[in-house]
């Protein structure tokens, strides 16, 4: 195996106190679930909490807003790892969320102590993020899917590739996480993790959320950012674009 690459079901191995940003997401939400599955006490940031429906004598369910710094300071007080899955739809306007947020959790971290920030962006702000190995993906990926996927999201990947700076430069014990494609499946499966971009297109909001949680107890990839897809399930892409960055609802 690669010496940068690694393939697991992300098992959870420890147990900590988390609060995730963006719980109303898909992939938040199934962060929620399977950390409260692997016995971890998580606090899940939304702005629209009366729209959660889990609930669990360890989970708390916190009405805010990641770009406030006074919510951020309360949610995130006392935990072990912060996770941010926050999103928003493709837009033509300016988008801040990412920056506006990313700028708020490195203060409140700074204010609380806090360490450990696993944060998600996008394989897409990376010109070389989606490596194609034949010449008709080559010829499609050049063509039309990346025209048509880096016209849609210009702004939304212009704030990403900010929020990607901010965290960079906080001094905090980061990782970043730029999966390519997202698309739903019935649980976690087998994934690959790479600090190189990797053919393939697509991971399941399931597995990234597993990612997320294993990072936030692995001290293997602090102060990097990773490429992740998985190694099983493949939806249709037209039908990715319009979940992943059109028909997407900011949690």
């Amino acid at each position: 195996m690669n010496e940068e690459q690694e393939t697991s079901s992300i098992p959870a191995t420890q147990r900590l106190s988390l609060t995730i940003f963006g719980a109303n997401g898909g992939t938040g939400a199934a962060a929620v679930k399977q950390a409260l599955a692997a016995g971890h006490r998580v606090t899940a940031v939304t702005r629209h909490p009366e729209q959660f429906a889990q609930r669990h004598d360890r989970l708390t369910v916190f009405k805010g807003d990641a770009t406030v710094i006074a919510d951020v300071v309360e949610a995130i007080t006392g935990a072990d790892a912060v996770l941010s899955a926050l999103g928003v739809p493709y837009s033509r306007v300016s988008i801040s969320l990412y920056s506006d947020s990313a700028r708020c959790l490195v203060e409140a971290m700074a204010q609380t102590g806090g360490r450990r920030l696993v944060v998600v962006t996008s394989s897409a702000v990376d010109p070389d993020g989606f490596p194609v190995t034949s010449p008709v993906s080559r010829i499609i990926g050049k063509y039309l899917i990346g025209p048509v996927i880096h016209s849609l999201g210009r702004t939304m990947y212009a704030d990403m590739l900010r929020m990607e700076e901010i965290v960079r430069g906080s001094g905090m014990d980061w990782t970043i996480l730029r999966p390519p494609a997202l698309f739903d499946k019935e649980a976690a499966g087998p994934v690959e993790v790479s600090l190189a971009p990797m053919a393939g297109q697509f991971i399941a909001r399931q597995d990234l959320a597993a990612i997320m949680l294993t990072e936030a107890s692995s001290t293997q990839h602090h102060r990097e950012t990773l490429y992740v897809r998985s190694l099983d399930g493949r939806p249709s892409i037209l039908r990715t674009i319009w979940d992943d960055g059109i028909g997407k609802k900011k949690k």
